[in-house]
């Protein structure tokens, strides 16, 4: 049976001088091996939801030597992971936003960079993988029911796990601890219990120990043979001198072929933080490997720009490479110049910071809980102390709410709208916070290796963005201007500031410090660009940024996309839509408030309120249906879509710019600071792209006008039809009957249709406005 033990290269005992080096006695060969050993917890805390506990774990952890400790009742909502003091924190607790049961883990920050993969299964499970030598480590933390809650519950617990072991490799550590509410008692049983356990079985001690059989694990704490003081987890509120009730229900159970790996447990009561249970502590021969990370873009502080010397600094820089490359006829390698020395910029001039934030947490409070923990067995003297710590962390805390309203009420004077938003994050605690969710696949298994995550995101892509697109239509117009600097010029000032950088990690920030001389070498770039067609390979990537629609989101559907492009793209196309808009916005007609300059959702809703009251008013009965399409800015045809702009009559070197852009396209996604393969986009406008509102309007209208155009049904309203009023993809159909409001809905389901877009059923609702009791009323959707 092979052990979980890292062997060491051998050392020379020669004396010292001589050329074998030096010698290496018992001692320094014990302490050697002592360094080996990693000490990993589980506690139930029974909350970390109150004021000082988390400091309180941190401080027993630094006294024990504890590298990473789990966590019972961790009673932290929601799933995710922050860093506080010298320790990362990851929890897994209710999706309702309750402060009830929950796991955690606890990794000192000079592991974090081993932990490769974080799973939280639900408020009683998580999953933590780290890479390790000789094999990597799997760390599940648990938190079962009590014996109230009912048998199912506790089958329905044991299922779950068991579906998460089996979904790891066998040839891996696994460790699976935490409170088990379960008393395995002494007594050896087959090869997973040994004959050092504590008291007598219960039920829940069964199926744990028929859970521990089944996935060949070894209940590590029955193994050892240690006195009574240092078997027992938890102590019960009726344990008193005369009697004695304390039980062992919390385990470390280790698959049984590295059980060699573990060369102790035990419990720790001296340990305190306001438990009725005891820290039990695994020793394990390990070593944690360093994992080689892609470098990513460096995270800059973009406020240093306000500094006259660093915008000084930033703007000789940008225009003294803007002047190397001005004779360069080649694009691609331009943009390398220029993005190079931003990614020197970001990395050197505007590092940001590291900052360590301020603990309201004093000395004073720590060593008065050091001082609790000396009398935790002297009831009387713990409970006065236990108070005395708990007023000062009130005052404490109150304290640090005081000072940081006052830091958000002076930053309000300097009218610091930035960090005013930040210190709010703050003080709602919301800041350190990073979103982490399951994910679930199409046949409904979790996945748990990146990998497998990865893999999961590019196939739903995939078929998102999936189409039987034709080849690339042929533009022979060359018609189209000269750019000009002063458009250029227009375009870069017009960008926000603090928009994320797309995959090149340019910001609009640098290009704002360009000189008249820089300016122009870029003018010349574009056109090049705007001559040709040829569009840059890095502009024509994107990289996706998936957030969750709701909370406890577990599907990739129940995700949103955020794009992130190059913002120098993003500037050459400002030029391209302040070009076409004029042709576009004619157009568009006057029932399209999305994307209109002059009109917007305010407008929409009070004309169609206005609507209903006038026919109201003059007995006339409205039969209006609510449209909600299925993805409609990612279902647009491509094909489709450049007819549609063919017909404006935009300038063919715009049109072949779009076209090029749209067919050449790709983009990666994101996941846990990691990217999936490129993804080929074949339909949907592009998100975040300027040019995709008014691309999307005209596409609308192209629908709605072959759906509408010879329609009767409407209602009458100074001599014309209204039938339809819309705010880019939300669309209201208005008729003065069931029949019209059908024939209606008709004509549109099947434009949309060929046009690739899809009304989504459930989300469609209609809405009867009558003076009269209409009851038999019925609208179908094919």
């Amino acid at each position: 049976m092979s052990g979980f033990i890292v062997n060491h290269s051998g050392v020379s005992s020669s004396p010292i001088g001589s050329p074998g080096g030096a010698t290496m006695n018992r001692g320094m060969i014990n302490q050697r091996k002592v360094k080996q050993l990693r000490r990993i917890c589980t506690w139930n805390v029974q909350t970390m939801a109150q004021a000082g506990k988390i400091q309180n774990a941190f401080k027993e952890m630094e006294r024990m030597e504890i590298e990473i400790m789990g966590v019972s009742e961790m009673r932290w909502p929601n799933a995710s992971y922050c860093d506080m003091e010298n320790y990362r924190v990851y929890y897994s607790g209710q999706e309702n936003g309750k402060f009830e049961n929950g796991v955690g883990i606890i990794v000192h920050r000079k592991l974090v960079n081993q932990v490769t993969n974080f799973v939280p299964v639900n408020e009683r499970i998580m999953l933590l993988q780290i890479k390790a030598s000789p094999v990597n480590m799997n760390i599940v933390q648990v938190y079962a029911p009590t014996t109230s809650h009912p048998d199912e519950e506790i089958d329905e617990f044991y299922t779950v796990i068991s579906d998460l072991i089996k979904t790891l490799p066998k040839q891996e550590l696994l460790i699976t601890m935490g409170d088990f509410n379960a008393k395995i008692g002494k007594g050896r049983s087959g090869t997973h219990v040994g004959p050092f356990g504590l008291g007598d079985r219960n039920d829940r001690g069964d199926m744990l120990s028929t859970f521990a059989e089944e996935h060949n694990l070894v209940i590590m704490n029955t193994f050892f043979d240690l006195p009574p003081r240092r078997l027992y987890t938890w102590t019960s509120p009726r344990n008193t001198d005369e009697v004695n009730i304390k039980n062992q229900i919390d385990y470390i159970l280790v698959n049984h072929r590295f059980r060699n790996s573990c060369t102790s447990v035990k419990t720790y009561p001296g340990a305190d933080i306001a438990s009725d249970h005891n820290p039990l502590v695994g020793s394990f021969r390990t070593k944690l490997k360093q994992i080689r990370m892609d470098k990513k873009p460096t995270s800059c502080d973009l406020r240093k720009l306000k500094d006259r010397n660093i915008q000084f600094q930033v703007a000789e820089i940008l225009n003294n490479k803007y002047e190397e490359i001005k004779n360069n006829r080649d694009t691609e390698e331009q943009l390398l110049v220029i993005n190079e020395a931003v990614k020197n910029i970001r990395e050197k001039t505007l590092k940001r910071d590291e900052r360590r934030k301020k603990s309201w947490m004093t000395e004073d409070i720590l060593n008065l809980m050091e001082v609790r923990r000396k009398h935790k067995n002297k009831s009387e003297e713990y409970k006065k102390i236990n108070s005395e710590v708990q007023r000062k962390i009130r005052l404490a805390k109150q304290k640090e709410l005081e000072e940081k309203c006052h830091e958000i009420e002076t930053l309000q004077k300097r009218h610091d709208d930035f960090n005013v938003h930040k210190k709010v994050r703050e003080v709602t605690g919301r800041n350190n916070k990073k979103t982490v969710g399951k994910l679930i696949n199409d046949e409904g298994k979790m996945m748990i290796s990146q990998e497998d995550i990865k893999e999961t995101w590019k196939t739903y892509i995939e078929k998102l963005f999936y189409d039987a697109r034709g080849d690339q239509p042929n533009i022979e117009s060359e018609s189209g201007p000269k750019i000009l600097k002063e458009e250029v010029k227009a375009a870069v000032n017009a960008m926000k500031d603090g928009k994320a950088p797309g995959p090149d990690g340019m910001q609009a920030e640098f290009l704002k410090f360009l000189d008249e001389e820089a300016l122009e070498v870029l003018t010349t770039t574009f056109n090049r660009i705007y001559d040709t067609g040829v569009i840059p390979q890095n502009w024509l990537t994107s990289e996706f940024i998936m957030l969750p629609k709701k909370q406890g989101a577990k599907t990739c559907g129940e995700y949103r996309s955020i794009s992130l492009m190059s913002h120098l793209l993003k500037v050459f196309l400002k030029i391209i839509h302040r070009r076409i808009y004029r042709f576009c916005e004619e157009k568009v007609s006057n029932t399209q408030f999305g994307f209109m300059k002059g009109v917007g959702t305010r407008d929409a809703l009070f004309s169609l309120q206005v609507l209903f009251q006038r026919c109201r008013d003059m007995s006339c009965d409205i039969f209006a249906c609510f449209i909600d399409y299925q993805k409609a800015f990612d279902t647009i045809q491509h094909e489709k879509m450049i007819k549609v702009l063919e017909n404006t009559g935009i300038d063919g070197k715009d049109l072949k710019i779009i076209s090029n852009l749209y067919w050449n396209q790709s983009a990666s996604i994101r996941i846990n600071g990691d990217n999936t393969e490129g993804v080929e986009i074949l339909r949907g406008v592009r998100q975040g792209c300027i040019l995709s509102p008014l691309i999307f309007n005209l596409y609308s209208e192209e629908i709605f006008k072959e759906a509408l155009e010879n329609s009767d049904e409407g209602i009458l309203l100074n001599g014309e039809r209204l039938n339809n009023l819309r705010y880019a993809d939300d669309t209201v159909i208005i008729a003065d009957s069931r029949e019209g409001l059908q024939q209606l809905l008709n004509k549109i389901d099947d434009a949309s249709e060929r046009y690739g877009l899809k009304i989504n059923i459930n989300k469609t609702k209609y809405m009867i406005i009558s003076k009269e009791n209409i009851t038999n009323c019925q609208i179908n959707i094919k």
